[in-house]
């Protein structure tokens, strides 16, 4: 991240705020004419330059009139919140940069095959050349995957794979939330680290804010483990970086093997929180070479967003012993594999532009389960057009919510307009936090990216597209598995939920979710 950017919107911030206190006070001791007349015409002269700034900003231009509607509403709370929320911290690079920046991992990827898969040009290639050509994301052909079936299963892989590293361990998560999972997985990477086993583990900071004890971090310091902290505070938490987030979620193991999905380290996702309606997750074990493309990611990210949380000494350390880490493993392949990814400060979106892309070429079927279904234009028109082509079009989305009290309200605005094209839409008997687009049973992506804003535009992202006959026909399974425990939502259910209510809160949300 640009840090002066940062520093800026850090101090622009504060300005605000104490401009907006200092007009208060004046008003406040000062209750004639001139006083108000001055903060008047000097909030209306902070609005403009904001609201020039907006206009001519490289946004959508629904951003763009969300914006400025927030300004006019709330004058200077508006420019507070753009600062922090709307402003980038790093410049968004173009595709020669951006492949500039990743030349020195490129390296370490084999191109062999993809060279000679993309020139084949068939159906499949032609599917896996966008990530090939913008991103220069290899496609590997031996690899196996097993799906976890259920949460529990999740949680045994997770331990056996971390008991069973000999050189390293690289971790990174959203989320550390304390409880039994996290304890338990501290316990584990802290044997392993005094074993002499290197141990790194990337956490987000937003992620993990007030959701563990600090002590439980210095516990695995003192044992070894390297913590990094993305996108940390620094100067302070208000600032254009808050708004930027890791979402992915890995465990990488010797280079051989790789723990991918939706969870993160926490009880909910156990289902043994009892806060917590019955949660339901997908996650995956990859083995092979498409491991290596997932820890150059997470190496990546530990290199450049960490900041002050991992000492420079040990992170040249890491890049002076890439070799060591980045060994290619082959197994026997089941198909073809090839990782995306989504980041805020390069101009493609590679997951969202990979998702369009395969439902685009649907011909039969399109089966999409997300948490949070706040699409993009392009996404929901795509969606659209592919349902009114005969395309049987299949979603499942979560019937209780997480922690967030309006995802409900905001999945069910989405639903009057899909059901007019034919879709059909399922809501899951509890929350299913999975995330995998199927598209004619052939073509899978397993993604840490939700069908929303956020994801697609603001989050560190990445998800894998695989081409596997057998693993697609066990994805298909899972997601029969998924629809016997959900229910068909129908006209009838929409009209129960249009309540005056729920229709005030969705105009409220509906122009919050672009901002973001």
């Amino acid at each position: 991240m640009n840090k002066i950017k940062v520093f800026l919107t850090s101090v622009v911030a504060l300005i605000i705020a104490g401009l907006t206190a200092g007009f208060v006070l004046l008003i406040y001791y000062d209750q004639t004419a001139w006083s108000i007349w001055f903060v008047f015409a000097s909030v209306i002269l902070i609005d403009a330059c904001f609201a020039i700034y907006i206009i001519n900003s490289k946004r959508h231009m629904n951003t763009k009139a969300c914006w400025l509607l927030l300004i006019a509403i709330l004058p200077l709370a508006g420019c507070f919140f753009f600062v922090i929320f709307g402003t980038m911290p790093m410049s968004r690079k173009d595709w020669r940069l951006e492949m500039l920046s990743n030349a020195k991992f490129n390296k370490y990827e084999d191109y062999a095959y993809s060279k000679a898969f993309i020139k084949a040009n068939t159906e499949s290639s032609n599917l896996f050349s966008y990530s090939y050509r913008n991103e220069l994301k290899p496609i590997y052909k031996n690899n196996r995957v097993e799906v976890l079936s259920s949460n529990t299963k999740s949680y045994s892989e997770i331990i056996r794979l971390i008991r069973s590293a000999e050189n390293f361990i690289h971790m990174e998560t959203y989320i550390l939330h304390d409880g039994f999972f996290l304890r338990t997985i501290i316990a584990e990477l802290i044997l392993k680290a005094k074993s002499g086993v290197k141990v790194r583990l990337l956490y987000d900071w937003y992620g993990g804010w007030h959701k563990f004890k600090i002590r439980q971090v210095k516990e695995l310091k003192n044992a070894g483990v390297e913590v990094g902290i993305f996108n940390q505070p620094e100067f302070n938490m208000f600032k254009s970086a808050t708004n930027y987030r890791l979402h992915r979620k890995a465990i990488i193991v010797d280079n051989k093997y790789a723990f991918y999905g939706g969870s993160n380290i926490g009880d909910e996702y156990l289902s043994i929180d009892p806060k917590k309606y019955y949660w339901r997750d997908q996650n995956f074990i990859f083995e092979g070479e498409i491991v290596n493309s997932i820890n150059i990611v997470f190496i990546n990210d530990w290199l450049n967003f960490t900041d002050k949380s991992v000492k420079d000494e040990n992170k040249q350390e890491l890049l002076n012993s890439l070799n060591k880490y980045l060994k290619i493993h082959k197994v026997t392949g089941v198909g073809n594999m090839q990782l995306c990814t989504n980041t805020p400060n390069y101009e493609e979106k590679g997951i969202m532009n990979t998702m369009a892309t395969m439902m685009l070429r649907a011909k039969k079927s399109i089966k999409l389960i997300t948490p949070y279904f706040l699409p993009t234009e392009l996404c929901l028109s795509v969606l659209k057009i592919a349902a009114r082509s005969g395309i049987d079009v299949q979603i499942i989305l979560p019937g209780k919510r997480d922690n967030k009290n309006f995802i409900l309200t905001m999945n069910r605005g989405q639903y009057s307009e899909l059901l007019k094209v034919w879709c059909k839409v399922y809501e899951y008997d509890g929350f299913i936090h999975s995330k995998c687009l199927i598209v004619d049973d052939k073509y899978v992506l397993t993604t840490s990216a939700n069908f929303d804003f956020r994801s697609f535009w603001s989050d560190f992202e990445d998800g894998i597209l695989i081409d596997s006959p057998k693993f697609c026909k066990e994805m298909s399974e899972a997601f029969r598995k998924e629809i016997a425990n959900s229910k068909l939502i129908t006209k009838e259910n929409v009209k129960q939920f249009n309540t005056f209510a729920n229709r005030l809160r969705l105009a409220f949300f509906n122009l919050y979710k672009p901002l973001l």
